[in-house]
């Protein structure tokens, strides 16, 4: 029997194609189980504002797609159209922070397909803060001499953050980048906000919003101008003024071009020295100049000196007498019976102690004079500054022309 098998080739092929027959017969093999796999399906995030008004956000990456299997007939399986196919993700019941794993509804599906697995994604939840943080400029190193001598302003000078507890609590200031250009002229820019920690690194994040995202920085041209003393008042009978000093004589001042322009100087509040018989020394305060502001590390006291000094007076010997415009066929001499003279100098005391007599120079003018005996004025030249010749003993002498 086996050895007829075995001679009979044709016998064996019909054989397997009526088993082929019968196999394809049964309703199992006619529509068999299949698995599939569905790649990059969109996800739908729903009722994530339910976070919010829990204080909650999500402080992890949340993919774009989601992959999944599927196990079933083929009949089935070819009625899937993949374009209808959606992953949600509902947030409605999430109400703790840490981490969770959170259900993934597959939306578009017949009802008698069989997903292989129960999909989920992995996310972490966070409480959501908000914090006010100040910003700050910042200058390139070689700006940043210029900068600290610049006057600026950051407009707002404070802005909000809000974001994950983790990353928020790590917060410490905002930040500007800014370059100073021509140090003469006003800069005014809207630059972007970078956000730092406690490290002074930055803080960038896609769970982080800052409001606003974007600030106003001006930077103010700066001048140099005097300091101008405002004195009221005279000192007291028998003194006098000799002269101011103030220290700083020259502010640094910022503010609007034109208005630099048009300023020299500023003043400082009134200084009244009535009746003074001494030195005044006072701090006193500049006076407000609308539009116009110190510049940084300037102050606003200066110190003012008003030096005050009594008047006195000094008897000088005079024996030294020149005589001018004598013609030239003439010849002159005081005469000798004439006493030695005494000039009185009157002025401040320092002064009056510096002066030297040798360097005055006292005269009689002899033009148009004719011979004979005849007495002239004395007069003074070459007095310095301040000083005056309060009296002249004698006023004139007798000169003998030949």
């Amino acid at each position: 029997m086996t050895r007829f098998f075995e001679r009979n080739t044709t016998l064996k092929v019909i054989s397997i194609i009526i088993a082929l027959i019968l196999w394809g017969m049964t309703p199992s093999n006619r529509d068999p189980v299949r698995d599939m796999s569905f790649r990059e399906i969109p996800i739908r995030i729903e009722n994530q504002q339910k976070l919010s008004e829990n204080g909650l956000m999500i402080s992890s990456e949340l993919p774009d797609t989601y992959s999944f299997d599927i196990r079933a007939k083929g009949s089935a399986i070819q009625y899937v159209d993949k374009s209808k196919i959606v992953a949600v993700v509902d947030l409605s019941d999430v109400n703790k922070t840490g981490e969770q794993s959170i259900d993934v509804e597959i939306q578009g599906l017949p009802g008698n397909i069989e997903r292989k697995s129960v999909p989920n994604i992995k996310i972490n939840v966070e409480r959501r803060l908000s914090k006010t943080v100040p910003v700050l400029p910042k200058a390139a190193d070689k700006d940043n001499l210029e900068l600290g001598k610049r006057l600026y302003e950051i407009n707002p000078r404070f802005i909000e953050v809000r974001g994950p507890e983790s990353l928020i609590h790590t917060a410490a200031y905002a930040q500007i980048s800014i370059s100073m250009g021509d140090k003469d002229k006003k800069i005014e820019r809207s630059l972007m906000v970078q956000l730092l920690d406690d490290n002074d690194e930055i803080l960038d994040s896609d769970f982080i919003t800052i409001l606003p995202e974007y600030c106003i920085v001006t930077v103010y041209p700066n001048k140099n101008v005097s300091v101008d003393p405002i004195i009221t008042g005279e000192p007291a009978e028998g003194f006098v003024v000799m002269g101011e000093e103030v220290k700083p004589g020259e502010v640094t001042i910022s503010g609007e071009p034109e208005v630099l322009e048009a300023i020299d100087a500023l003043s400082t509040e009134i200084l009244d020295i009535e009746g003074a018989t001494d030195n005044v020394v006072r701090e006193l305060k500049l006076q407000d100049k609308e539009d116009i502001r110190l510049s940084p590390g300037q102050s606003s006291l200066v110190q003012v000196l008003v030096r005050i000094e009594r008047i006195i007076d000094r008897p000088i010997s005079i024996s030294d007498i020149e005589l001018r415009n004598l013609p030239d066929d003439l010849e002159a001499n005081l005469n000798e019976n004439e006493e030695v003279m005494t000039l009185t100098v009157r002025g401040p005391q320092s002064l009056v102690n510096a002066f030297k007599p040798e360097d005055l120079k006292v005269y009689m003018d002899l033009e148009n004079t004719s011979r004979g005996a005849r007495t002239y004025p004395l007069m003074v030249e070459d007095l310095p500054a301040g000083l005056e010749v309060l009296d002249i003993e004698p006023k004139q002498l007798e000169v003998v022309v030949d």
